[in-house]
């Protein structure tokens, strides 16, 4: 280190002990307070006194193209921060940067299809532990066709526990390229198939009080509640079913529905609908609604009852992964929706098939929505799309 150097490395650290606790207090980012720490003792045991902060997602950016990187060179994924505003280079597993990214469980666990549509696993990004998903689908008892594409699934626990984990996944399944179905499928890990017991076009699926709620494209639910015993072989699992019917809503005119979500806030289970206008494909707004018990007692009959606003709720949604957390607890950031470019959820021929042209998943409509009287504020909206993943949420 030269003269130079070491007199500015002594200078920042003889700054006064509560100007170093103000800028450390000011760092949410995990990673960013690891920086600091680094950079002296003094710094390191002003950082090592602060509790550590549980972290928002992150947006794992996808590559354009998979390149070829020398044996010695450690790959890197690009995760975008709200807490820094700014993307944090990290280590990656070897097999995920060909793999098409699906969602993800709290823990860096991620679930990726090693080749499109098929080599389905969950990964632990730390570990590089994997644990393979079946490569059979059963559609009541029969195994449907070879082709079918992994949209999007949620667990019933942290997959670290294997014995006790119930994957809920939303399959669509090809005869040909223009005649598909999609399937609610469950299974444990180790089993031998996904079974599913029924054919339904389903928008997003979350695990909330003990079951799996599945919402349709009428915004009405199916109710799953899987049963099985620990010791039981992992192909034992029965899942017992109850149609829950809503009310229909009438959506704000001028405005189509882009994607439907769930997410489970203050204890609550909320759907957060997505738009986009009528003359353009990126997203324009979100509604927020809840859940509420309506008619006979049997526990069968719902509304959606709107949010006038977000109400202090930062909400980041995907298929699978949504998740809430508090504004008032991570003051760099606002209260709103946090959302990525998922178009190609309901692209499941081109996932399967590719066609002529191959494969294109966009990373342009990703962003921030404030709430009503906001703007939408978006993220890498210059991104060219990938020719093998969307982007997702990294949690943590």
């Amino acid at each position: 280190m030269s003269d130079q150097r070491k007199k500015e490395h002594r200078d920042w650290a003889a700054l006064p002990e509560d100007i170093v606790d103000m800028f450390a207090g000011r760092l949410d980012c995990n990673v960013d307070r690891a920086n600091m720490a680094m950079q002296c003792q003094s710094w390191r045991d002003t950082v090592g006194s602060l509790p550590e902060r549980i972290q928002l997602p992150w947006m794992l950016v996808p590559y354009r193209r998979s390149c070829f990187m020398p044996h010695n060179v450690m790959r890197r994924g690009l995760f975008f921060c709200f807490l820094s505003r700014r993307a944090h280079s990290m280590p990656m597993p070897d097999n995920a940067y060909t793999a098409r990214f699906i969602g993800s469980y709290e823990g860096g666990w991620v679930v990726l299809a090693a080749r499109h549509n098929s080599g389905y696993a969950v990964v632990h990004f730390p570990t590089n532990h994997s644990i393979p998903f079946p490569r059979v689908v059963l559609l009541r008892g029969c195994p449907v066709s070879d082709e079918f594409v992994l949209r999007a699934c949620t667990f019933s626990c942290s997959p670290s526990v294997a014995a006790n984990c119930v994957v809920a996944s939303l399959v669509t399944s090809f005869d040909c390229s223009l005649n598909h179905r999609t399937l609610v499928a469950f299974h444990r890990f180790g089993a031998s198939a996904m079974s599913s017991g029924s054919v339904l076009e389903a928008e997003d699926i979350i695990y909330y009080r003990g079951s799996f709620y599945c919402l349709t494209m009428i915004e009405d639910m199916i109710h799953c509640t899987p049963r099985f015993s620990q010791d039981d072989p992992p192909d034992t699992l029965v899942v017992r079913k109850t149609y829950l019917h809503f009310a229909p809503i009438h959506h704000d005119e001028g405005l189509v529905v882009k994607a439907r979500y769930l997410v489970e806030s203050r204890g609550q289970l909320l759907m957060v609908v997505r738009f986009k206008s009528v003359t353009s494909e990126d997203t324009s707004m979100f509604a927020f609604f809840q859940m509420v018990a309506d008619g006979p007692d049997d526990g069968v009959y719902f509304v959606w009852q709107r949010l006038a606003a977000t109400g202090g709720r930062m909400i980041f949604v995907g298929h699978g992964a949504s998740r809430y957390f508090e504004a008032s607890v991570y003051p760099s950031c606002k209260e709103g929706v946090y959302y990525l470019d998922d178009e190609t959820f309901n692209q499941a021929a081109m996932v399967a098939f590719g066609f002529s042209n191959g494969r294109s998943y966009s990373c342009h409509d990703n962003g921030y929505w404030p709430g009503p009287d906001g703007e939408i504020k978006r993220s890498y909206d210059w991104r060219v799309p990938s020719s093998y993943t969307p982007p997702i949420w990294f949690l943590h």
